[in-house]
């Protein structure tokens, strides 16, 4: 009810362009030729294009708690993105980073894949610890063991990761290596967008 009241009083446009519709219209939207493939510890990735331009803008709005990106970025990875060959796996944001937001974007987004109909998708793991946003490169790659499971979880056996962003790795490293601890083949990451090195 929240939500049509919301689109209501605050119709969703395009946050590149303020075109009347989805939050990432189709002409703002990363082309697909765009998409980036990557690897991180030899697991393949997949981001929508680099973090850049529109989709970084798109980006930050879901960052600073605008729900409407989620629609058009869950029907982007639905069209785009590898999701057959593994149950997708959100890398949950910190509860305080969540609390501000209202809602936990990576999430939000495996929820809304699975409602699509796109992919299988559980919730396993619990962050502690704070964001890495605002350290460095060598404190991000230093930052280990942030991720544990729920009590009583089920841990899928072919897992594919899903973030929002990938910049060193290490947050898909250090969600990988718990699921990896429990059982896991992690089978590929899923993000939408990478960031240039």
């Amino acid at each position: 009810m929240l939500d049509f009241l919301r689109a209501w009083l605050f119709p969703p446009a395009c946050v590149a362009c303020d075109a009347p519709g989805l939050a990432l219209c189709a002409g703002c939207e990363p082309h697909p030729t765009e998409s980036v493939e990557f690897a991180v510890d030899r697991t393949p990735g997949f981001a929508l294009g680099f973090y850049e331009g529109a989709l970084r803008e798109a980006i930050v709005a879901m960052k600073r708690g605008e729900r409407d990106p989620l629609d058009a970025f869950a029907a982007l990875l639905a069209a785009r993105a590898p999701l057959h060959d593994g149950v997708v796996v959100p890398v949950p944001t910190s509860r305080g980073r969540a609390a501000q937001r209202g809602f936990d974007q990576s999430v939000e987004l495996a929820r809304r894949l699975a409602a699509r109909g796109a992919a299988r998708c559980a919730e396993p793991l619990l962050k502690r610890g704070g964001p890495q946003a605002g350290r460095g490169r060598a404190g991000r790659l230093a930052a280990r063991g942030r991720f544990r499971l729920r009590h009583g979880a089920g841990v899928p056996l072919d897992v594919i990761l899903l973030d929002d962003v990938c910049t060193t790795g290490a947050t898909l490293r250090d969600a990988a290596a718990c699921l990896r601890a429990a059982g896991a083949r992690v089978r590929r990451f899923v993000v939408l967008a990478r960031t240039e090195e």
